[in-house]
């Protein structure tokens, strides 16, 4: 039903929308499955995070949360590299929908008591995240090449983009319709339109599994040497681009989840919390559009410059108030800039991989590798953000938010040398 229906979203690109370029049927079941995943995630993520804040009434529950969830991160990418060599790359793939339907059967089961259990769920939502991004930058790298990939990248960001407007809409109206006096009987109905929400992203999770299970696995057979290729002398290129992931880790460990909290602090409505995701989501489509028709390797350094600037310009509003306005024009300078900078980044990423030593035959050591920077940034970051709010209260809230918001610029002291001739 899915591949059906994506056939005539591809249709549709291809002829009102000006993407006339050719992808394989394996590249577009694969970002229609990436589509899907995003839509589910942007459905459900913040209003996990929502959920354990609001019943708690503090950062430290939801910290806890979001600090396990990126220390299972790492180890699910080295476990995933493990059955990717020997089962294929579809394994690991399936594990992470899996996982992510865990948490919400386990918010479920739990309910009221979820937030007691911040850590197991954060465990759990690592795990999917980890093993589902192994998959996927596996199997990217296997349907595209150099030449494509910049396009492959900007339509999936595109449908992703549009899958995701309304997700989060959709979601924060339903728990305000749903908070009513006479529902849930025993339940806090305040937590009924929540219930409703997770068991949607459940059932998602849960055919993507089984849509996954359908793939055929082609193992990539040998031995996965994860510490060999940390270790990997004169790899100039790939050990700067370590220090890219550790420093983009910096920022994304506090604005993963932080602003939507941030929402739901001023408006105290899941309903303008999913309004408010719906904009930077509406914002991102554009942009990603945009780059569907201009994104090539001889933009990819002026890109990254641009959009650069467009995220640190919007971190500066939170830093002098956090309110509707300053929230507002967060959001429209960093769907455009995030948007922008991620297209251009990831596919340097893949350029680097593609020319590290060894690349071939360590490509999975390569994908797992690279998050264990990333995961001690995102560790690190959350970890000093969590403190000066503690000690500093409001006034250290704002002040980590504009230093990690300028933390990204970091990049450019770390993009590839081009090697000499």
């Amino acid at each position: 039903m899915f591949d059906i229906f994506f056939s005539y979203v591809y249709r549709f690109l291809r002829r009102y929308l000006g993407m006339r370029r050719h992808l394989p049927k394996s590249a577009r079941t694969l970002i229609w499955m990436i589509g899907l995943y995003d839509f589910n995630f942007a459905l459900s993520s913040v209003f996990i995070n929502i959920f354990l804040f609001k019943k708690q009434g503090d950062w430290e529950t939801v910290g806890f949360y979001n600090l396990a969830m990126y220390a299972a991160i790492v180890p699910a990418f080295w476990l995933g590299g493990h059955l990717s060599k020997k089962w294929g790359d579809w394994v690991p793939y399936q594990l992470g929908f899996g996982f992510n339907a865990m948490v919400f059967l386990a918010v479920l089961i739990w309910r009221e008591n979820a937030p007691s259990h911040p850590i197991v769920l954060g465990l759990m939502a690592g795990l999917g995240i980890g093993f589902y991004y192994l998959g996927q930058h596996s199997l990217t790298l296997d349907l595209t090449h150099s030449k494509t990939r910049d396009y492959f990248l900007s339509l999936s960001m595109f449908l992703s983009s549009v899958l995701r407007i309304l997700a989060p809409a959709m979601a924060g109206c339903l728990i305000e319709v749903l908070r009513s006096p006479g529902l849930g009987g025993s339940l806090d109905n305040s937590s009924t339109g929540y219930y409703v929400v997770f068991t949607i992203a459940l059932l998602i999770y849960v055919s993507l599994a089984v849509k996954s299970l359908q793939m055929r696995l082609k193992p990539k057979g040998g031995k996965f040497e994860y510490w060999r290729v940390l270790t990997l002398s004169h790899n100039l290129n790939w050990n700067r681009q370590m220090g890219a992931q550790f420093i983009l880790g910096l920022r994304n460990g506090v604005f993963w989840f932080v602003v939507a909290i941030l929402v739901y602090r001023v408006s105290q409505s899941e309903a303008i919390v999913g309004s408010y995701s719906m904009m930077g989501n509406f914002l991102a489509v554009l942009t990603a559009y945009g780059l569907s028709l201009w994104a090539g390797a001889k933009n990819r350094e002026r890109g990254l410059w641009i959009s650069a600037l467009l995220g640190c310009a919007s971190c500066v509003f939170l830093a002098w108030k956090i309110d509707y306005f300053s929230l507002i024009a967060y959001a429209v300078l960093n769907a455009a800039g995030v948007t922008w900078f991620q297209v251009v980044f990831s596919a340097l990423c893949f350029t680097v991989l593609e020319k590290a030593k060894e690349a071939r035959p360590r490509k999975l050591e390569y994908l797992a590798i690279r998050e264990l920077p990333l995961g001690l940034g995102r560790i690190l970051g959350l970890s000093i953000f969590l403190m000066g709010q503690s000690y500093f209260g409001e006034a250290g809230l704002r002040t980590a938010l504009v230093v990690f918001g300028f933390m990204h610029m970091g990049v450019f002291f770390l993009l590839p040398v081009p090697k000499k001739s």
